[in-house]
């Protein structure tokens, strides 16, 4: 991964460092936001070292935490350039090339802190090192690879001391970000940490981002490939992945534009129709708590709409796909798997909404509005829930839209006790009509 590509990447993909805001209280700057994001990627990776800490063998030793470790390092490093970025007024800065050379200064340095340094590293290391710096500073296309293995040459500790020195410095260095958000006057009053320029802090961030990546043998060029991939794939690109059924023959495949009846039987009971016929049996919440999931397979449709895929509404309207591989897609395990989708998406939708709307009827609280955000965490969880499946292609904005999509029109449903829904696969997206008449 070329260094300015991924800069590049970063520029591309930052939203918060030119987006308007006020000078209100309340508002966070772009600065301010990608001061606390970079800190708190950094306790994501102090965090990921942690949970494999205390097994036995020691962390380095556990491939989990190499796979999450990775994911982590990478948005931490997004990070360090984008404020970088901001902090240069909109220029993208190489703040690798600005610690190399800063590291050359410290192991030349003729102080005693430099005397110090050279004591723990052989002539030959420092040798190296300077001669690979000059040849880094002069590459027209440097990778964050080259920086890595070049950087390393200056590690002073090895193995699980360099981990937790790692550890330890990197928390120091968030917290000296963080000082630059305080007011003068508990400036004055907090002195533990020394004001230093943000550039310089961002380097030696880096620095130990990919010292910790080459104790876990972690290629950075990897890293940071797959941070191109998944923020990509978070963006809404406006270029929606491919029907699923595309190749399917007529009447195997979703049509491009369709409407379901929700009927409810009674207050308490809805049936989905399609083609004049009811569709499965009639739902009833089969819950404690009346909260409407009754009407949860607008979920299914809003899958149909967006994500061009829904085993479960496939069975139902017995279009499943012929040959081995498609009817394996359309079979009962996706099934179960779109359900378990659908389950734990609710769950997590109605677990937020209890928080943040717990005095209304849980029938009446919204699901995700619109104003809401929908953690990126669960869009990751269920993505990832179906792995094997063709819906795993689907970029993760996409399941975004899905899950809002699907819940604006659940709140209508239940607003209306019942509806028409048109799935519409062209404009990737539901259209609602109230009922005739009510129950």
């Amino acid at each position: 991964m070329l260094i300015k590509k991924y800069a590049a990447f970063v520029a591309r993909t930052d939203q918060f460092s030119t987006r308007p805001y006020s000078d209100g209280h309340d508002a966070a700057t772009p600065r301010e936001i990608a001061i606390f994001g970079l800190a708190s990627e950094i306790g994501s990776v102090i965090s990921a070292i942690k949970k494999e800490w205390l097994n036995e063998g020691g962390a380095l030793s556990s491939p989990l935490a190499k796979l999450e470790l990775a994911e982590e390092l990478g948005d931490t490093m997004w990070y360090a350039f984008a404020l970088a970025r901001i902090e240069d007024s909109g220029d993208s800065p190489d703040i690798l090339v600005s610690d190399i050379e800063h590291l050359q200064t410290e192991v030349t340095d003729p102080s005693q802190r430099g005397a110090r340094i050279r004591e723990v590293l052989t002539p030959e290391d420092i040798q190296d090192f300077l001669d690979g710096a000059e040849a880094f500073k002069s590459a027209s296309h440097p990778t964050l690879s080259d920086y890595q293995r070049l950087a390393f040459k200056t590690a002073r500790t090895e193995r699980h001391i360099l981990l937790q020195v790692c550890a330890a410095v990197l928390t120091q260095l968030a917290a000296q970000l963080m000082r630059h958000l305080l007011p003068e006057i508990e400036k004055e009053l907090n002195k533990q940490l020394k004001d230093r320029a943000i550039g310089v802090v961002l380097g030696e961030i880096a620095w130990h981002l990919c010292a910790i990546a080459s104790l876990y043998d972690i290629d950075m060029n990897e890293v940071g490939e797959k941070n191109v991939e998944k923020a990509s794939a978070r963006q809404n690109d406006g270029q929606a992945t491919p029907l699923h059924d595309a190749s399917a023959p007529e009447g195997r495949r979703f049509p491009k534009n369709f409407e379901v009846e929700f009927r409810s039987v009674d207050n308490e009971t809805v049936g989905i129709y399609w083609e004049g016929e009811r569709r499965g049996a009639a739902l009833r919440d089969q819950y404690s708590i009346k909260d409407g999931y009754r009407f949860h397979d607008v979920l299914h449709l809003a899958n149909v709409a967006v994500l061009g895929w829904s085993p479960v509404l496939r069975d139902l309207f017995k279009i499943k796909r012929e040959g081995s591989t498609k009817q394996q897609q359309d079979g009962g395990r996706s099934a179960v798997v779109e359900e378990l989708v659908v389950k734990l998406i609710h769950w997590e939708a109605s677990r937020r909404a209890k928080e943040l709307h717990g005095d209304l009827d849980p029938y009446e609280r919204p699901l995700f509005p619109k104003d809401e955000e929908i953690p990126f965490s669960l869009i990751k969880q269920v993505r990832e829930l179906t792995v094997g499946h063709e819906v795993f292609d689907n970029k993760y904005w996409e399941w975004a839209r899905a899950i809002r999509e699907g819940y604006r029109v659940f709140d209508l449903l239940k607003k209306h006790n019942g509806g028409f829904v048109v799935v519409d696969l062209i404009q990737r997206e539901l259209v609602f009509r109230p009922p005739a008449s009510g129950i």
